[in-house]
């Protein structure tokens, strides 16, 4: 159930904040620098599309402490370049100085004035924002330190959609079906476990934001199954339970215990295999 980070994704997050470091350094140099001057440019660039201009200000004790935020910013960005995994709670602190910014100036554009410099950092910092907190969502998706809890919640999901005694005498937990789904997902896509852990967490929260319950993993039995139902009345949702149901029962009628609740004979299907125009390739098949 652990899924690894590629290295390529390790490569790109790490290639991503060492831009935003050297971006960020950049930009408060010219702004501590040329005050006036970065002013006049975005103020240019805005009256063509008809935003006012912002006034200059002669006063550059706000210039002081953006500049402070600004040295901020780039080292916190340094410092995950550097190990973006093992530094991936810096992240979220990156993207809270970026999502105040953006929205700070969004209100001032509304409340105070239409300038396009404030609409202009609400949108570039907004982007960086979502981009900090996408970097972090992928780290947390890759680890494998929840690795056991993702399992334990893999097998409550699957016993409630395949629970002992229902339509079959067995259920998800007399198999191993938790296992071979796994083991699915990991061959499906280096990120497939990452997709796999991102569905059981929208399973396990989606009670508490839906039905207003506990989490689906502190839920007994039959409240699992009624949130499990109550999936089926959203198209979104039926859809991506759809898959993981598909799925399971895919794996859940390979096993031999359950062939006989199904009707399937397998003895028949291989005589038939083997006295086919294949026969020769079925039998190595069969012989693996």
């Amino acid at each position: 159930m652990a899924p690894a980070m590629p290295d390529r994704i390790l490569a790109a997050l790490r290639l991503l904040f060492a831009g935003l470091a050297v971006a960020f350094a950049a930009t408060g140099l010219v702004f501590f620098l040329f005050p006036d001057g970065t002013l006049g440019v975005l103020n240019a660039a805005g009256s063509p599309l008809g935003f006012p201009p912002a006034p200059p200000s002669a006063l550059r004790f706000w210039l002081s402490l953006g500049l402070a935020y600004m040295v901020l910013v780039t080292l916190l960005a340094a410092q995950i370049a550097r190990d973006p995994r093992g530094r991936a709670h810096l992240m979220p602190l990156l993207a809270a100085g970026k999502a105040t910014s953006s929205l700070t100036c969004a209100g001032y554009f509304v409340l105070s004035m239409p300038a396009f410099i404030y609409l202009a950092n609400a949108l570039v910092d907004g982007a960086l924002a979502a981009i900090a907190l996408g970097a972090w969502a992928v780290v947390w998706a890759t680890d494998e330190a929840p690795a056991a809890r993702d399992a334990a919640l893999l097998r409550a999901v699957l016993d409630a959609l395949v629970p002992r005694g229902g339509p079959f005498a067995i259920g998800a937990a007399d198999t191993d079906l938790d296992a071979a789904l796994a083991r699915y997902f990991a061959r499906l896509h280096p990120l497939g476990p990452a997709g796999l852990r991102l569905l059981l967490r929208a399973i396990e929260y989606g009670a508490v934001v839906f039905e207003r319950t506990r989490p689906f993993s502190r839920l007994d039995p039959a409240a699992r199954a009624r949130a499990l139902a109550a999936w089926d009345t959203s198209r979104l949702r039926r859809q991506l339970l759809a898959s993981l149901k598909l799925l399971a029962l895919m794996h859940f009628y390979e096993r031999p215990e359950v062939w006989p609740a199904v009707g399937y004979d397998d003895a028949h299907l291989r005589q038939k295999l083997l006295a086919g125009p294949n026969a020769a390739h079925h039998a190595a098949r069969l012989a693996t």
